[in-house]
């Protein structure tokens, strides 16, 4: 196998038992002891598939000294905001219960007591469940069962920190007949202009609908997302992080506009499979280009990609989709700017 200038930047996910007392079964792992460069933040991803399982943690509550953000997304495709059952999960030294029915997403502002996160029912399709952390490693205080009350407690003091699953961007799906012949970088700026605040610097805010949901697929590029779902800092109680969630099954280009473009904060491109049986298993053939050289790599197994501050990637291709598959992006930022370029920028 030939090394690549970058292949220290491309991932392969592992399965892994995890921090002890996290999760009752093993679960994709990155970004922990330091393993994804210089992204400050590590990522999980597995599944929930029986009414009654309990976990982060499984007893007990947990704090940790960084942000957290944990999500609970459904897996039937027809659409991307339903869960699929109920759960719920305990906030703060008085175990406030918030119960919700829809994808969501839990915002954990560093040193706030949280667990457990429990499946009260489900119907014919696992739960997805992913994480990501704001530091390099996995870190926790554990607070036992002995040392909090008894039972749990409701209340609206920790309501803010439970959201759906969703964008919050300005619906403006009244662009999407301009959009279909492909996007310029001026149409971009136009765009922005529009919106009046931070974005995606990409041009998907033409493409949310009214449930907060875009619907990329065959505007930005033949093998974008089916569905997607983009929320930044200013819905995540001001995390340094914007991430997206995606429904993909085309095969083609994610983006026709142009090659690449970059962004001042790292960022990560995670590659998951939605088969709860097999965690390695993606159901795709993909392909990204990395750095100056829009050098290619090739995988077909769950993966990540660390892309640095100011480090050109893209075009993003999915060669063949068997089924539908995940992919997710984290950056290391409240919003995402990402300047358009082309490999003729780069040639002497």
């Amino acid at each position: 196998m030939v090394t690549k200038k970058y292949s220290h930047l491309v991932k392969a996910l592992q399965v892994e038992d995890g921090p002890a007392g996290l999760y009752p079964a093993p679960r994709i792992w990155g970004g922990i002891s330091n393993d994804w460069e210089d992204f400050n933040g590590h990522f999980s991803y597995g599944f929930l598939k029986k009414a009654g399982e309990v976990c982060h943690p499984v007893q007990g509550a947990v704090l940790h000294p960084y942000d957290e953000v944990l999500v609970c997304a459904g897996s039937r495709f027809e659409d991307i905001t339903k869960l699929g059952g109920e759960m719920s999960i305990e906030l703060g030294e008085e175990r406030e219960e918030h119960v919700f029915n829809k994808s969501q997403m839990i915002c954990i502002p560093k040193g706030l007591p949280h667990g457990a996160l429990k499946v009260r029912k489900i119907e014919d399709k696992a739960i997805a469940h992913y994480l990501w952390g704001l530091s390099h490693d996995y870190r926790a205080e554990v607070v036992p069962p002995s040392a909090r009350p008894a039972k749990p407690t409701t209340g609206t003091r920790y309501a803010h920190l439970v959201k759906p699953l969703r964008s919050y961007l300005e619906p403006l799906l009244k662009n999407l007949e301009g959009l279909k012949k492909g996007m310029k970088p001026e149409d971009l700026a136009a765009l922005e202009a529009q919106i009046g605040r931070g974005g995606t610097g990409m041009g998907y805010e033409a493409l949310v609908d009214e449930h907060g949901v875009m619907h990329p697929n065959g505007v930005m590029g033949p093998g974008n997302a089916d569905q997607l779902i983009w929320v930044f800092g200013s819905d995540l109680e001001n995390f340094e992080l914007n991430f997206l969630w995606t429904f993909a099954s085309k095969p083609g280009v994610w983006h026709t506009m142009a090659d690449g473009h970059y962004h001042q904060e790292p960022e990560v491109l995670v590659f998951v499979g939605f088969n709860p049986d097999d965690l390695l298993d993606l159901g795709a053939r993909c392909e990204v280009h990395m750095g100056p050289e829009f050098e290619g790599h090739f995988f077909k197994k769950p993966t990540a990609l660390i892309m640095p501050a100011g480090f050109v990637h893209l075009p993003e291709v999915t060669l063949n989709a068997e089924r539908t598959y995940a992919f997710l992006v984290g950056c290391l930022a409240a919003e995402h700017e990402a300047p358009w370029v082309n490999q003729e920028d780069f040639e002497d």
